[in-house]
């Protein structure tokens, strides 16, 4: 553990950490089998698709395949970004098939505030902008994401633009939901099972970091000890691939953010 010294004067305590970098219910019939893999091996998404699968975000089908071409239904996203989070807490979806495989997963994405907004159609192909508004739906608690979409400056991007510029889809050429031609952000067209182990991948590694991060700044903030004109903040140890960034507020409301020698100073 490193004890960091910081000079206090009028001082508000306010410790931030930015994470440098990029976050276990039954599966459908079909998500028994774990023989040896076929149809991804050679996939530019393989390393995606295994994560997916070891980490039951996904399934292999019972002939050890994977299917990555083919698209993905509201239910798979659902179920996906459902075991992302690891929820086990449910509300009751009204008029939810009762034997549907999903049942599960739906009533958990409900609690959650995942379906906010969603016409529920668990059987069906969505388009990439569909699959985009569940995804910033499943990010508001953990990254403020519906805030964000809803800001002045970016309540007029559509939803695959949003989750593009947060590396959470990968781009793709096509069109606006206005139908004005686009190099990137694709609205329209299916997202097949290859496109779906990226996304829930990438997310899964932003949820675990930031739940990392939220422990270290819990640990930090309770290790706060001013005495003497000096304020003490213990800095616990962290993977190289964190980056942690220390800020001090004052009551004025200027930040101290810059540190030379064991004291921040204002900014220059």
């Amino acid at each position: 553990m490193k004890r960091i010294h910081f000079f206090l004067s009028s001082v508000t305590a306010a410790i931030l950490l930015t994470v440098g970098g990029l976050f276990a219910a039954a599966h459908p019939p079909v998500a028994q089998a774990q023989t040896v893999q076929k149809d991804y091996v050679n996939h530019p998404e393989k390393a995606n698709i295994e994560y997916a699968v070891k980490n039951k975000l996904m399934w292999l089908y019972p002939d050890g395949n994977f299917r990555p071409g083919q698209p993905v239904t509201q239910a798979d996203v659902v179920a996906g970004l459902v075991n992302v989070k690891g929820l086990t807490v449910g509300a009751p979806v009204q008029g939810f098939p009762a034997n549907h495989w999903a049942k599960v997963y739906y009533e958990r994405a409900n609690k959650d505030g995942m379906l906010n907004g969603v016409v529920i159609s668990p059987n069906k192909v969505l388009t990439r902008e569909e699959v985009a508004k569940l995804l910033v739906n499943a990010w508001q608690n953990v990254r403020g994401s519906v805030t964000q979409k809803n800001a002045e400056d970016r309540k007029n991007e559509s939803y695959v633009q949003f989750v593009v510029g947060y590396r959470q889809m990968k781009p793709r050429a096509g069109k606006f939901p206005n139908g004005v031609a686009t190099s990137l952000y694709d609205s329209f067209g299916s997202v097949t099972r290859a496109e779906l182990a990226y996304t829930l991948s990438f997310m899964k590694k932003d949820f675990l970091e930031v739940r990392e991060a939220e422990v270290i700044a819990d640990k930090m903030h309770n290790s706060i000890k001013i005495s003497g004109g000096y304020i003490t903040v213990t800095a616990p140890k962290t993977r190289k691939e964190l980056e942690a960034k220390f800020l001090i507020v004052t009551k004025s409301g200027l930040f101290l953010d810059t540190l030379k020698k064991g004291t921040l100073t204002y900014p220059s």
